[in-house]
């Protein structure tokens, strides 16, 4: 799988928790955000479906993070994301 389809993957996986937070009436928040990835990780069984989950999981968690160090720093969820994503594919070439 491709850099960039790997990226469309985890921006879906991230709009099918949104949409499903959204459509059953719940806060949109990092912390249901994050719930809502992990339990849709639970439930998934295909390979890259998971590591496209937990990609998401730790962007969010990256970004928060990014958040409450720096408000004054204006950042993306979608930049956080790329940056795990990129991470985590400089680390699997290592191994």
């Amino acid at each position: 799988m491709s850099k960039n389809d790997k990226e469309r993957l985890v921006d879906t996986i991230m709009g099918e928790a949104v949409l499903h937070l959204l459509e059953n009436d719940d806060n949109v928040s990092f912390d249901a955000l994050i719930g809502q990835l992990q339990e849709n990780l639970q439930n998934e069984t295909d390979r890259e479906r998971r590591d496209a989950f937990r990609t998401a999981i730790n962007g969010v968690h990256q970004f928060r993070s990014l958040q409450t160090q720096s408000m004054s720093t204006p950042g993306s969820l979608k930049q956080s994301l790329r940056s795990t994503l990129a991470q985590k594919n400089t680390s699997s070439t290592k191994h």
